[in-house]
């Protein structure tokens, strides 16, 4: 056998070896979940319509009208934040050697990586500080676009992050 027969097995070993390792797709982010982006999708409406029916300010005097409706939408990102957490993740090396490197720069604790988990905590901290403020105060024009703005921007994230999961 010739030095070039060797290189020539060599090449189609390696050329074997790298359309194996092209067919596997490693999974690094949870599946996607229909259930999330329809629960989203609905309570999306109802913080955009809450936000649009309180636009124009309201008074702590009509608050009892809302409270039902905040604390659903609260309850309803509090389940979706539950939900998106609690999906399998891959099982893969990349959230254990994340949580080793958060470690040596002194972060402890369970490590969330699930961006829509996180922008739906976000949301319902939102919406909670809008309730509180509109049972003790009501709140004005320019306070509920504040709050809205802050609900959108996580929003955004989530619809965003849940629509890349379904590719």
């Amino acid at each position: 056998m010739t030095s070039l027969s060797v290189f020539n097995r060599y090449h189609v070993v390696l050329c074997g070896l790298l359309l194996v390792l092209a067919g596997c797709a490693t999974q690094l982010v949870p599946f996607y979940d229909k259930a999330i982006v329809d629960g989203l999708t609905a309570v999306n409406v109802d913080t955009m319509e809450l936000m649009a029916a309180a636009s124009g300010g309201t008074s702590k005097e009509t608050f009892a009208q809302r409270e039902g409706r905040y604390n659903r939408i609260i309850g309803n990102f509090d389940a979706l934040a539950l939900q998106a957490s609690a999906r399998p993740m891959p099982s893969n090396s990349l959230p254990k050697a994340l949580e080793k490197m958060a470690e040596k720069r002194g972060i402890t604790g369970p490590m969330q990586i699930v961006p829509s988990a996180i922008a739906f905590d976000e949301i319902a901290k939102t919406i909670t500080k809008m309730r509180d403020t509109d049972r003790k105060q009501g709140v004005t024009a320019m306070e509920v676009q504040a709050f809205r703005g802050q609900a959108l921007i996580y929003l955004d994230q989530a619809l965003t992050y849940e629509a890349a999961l379904e590719r």
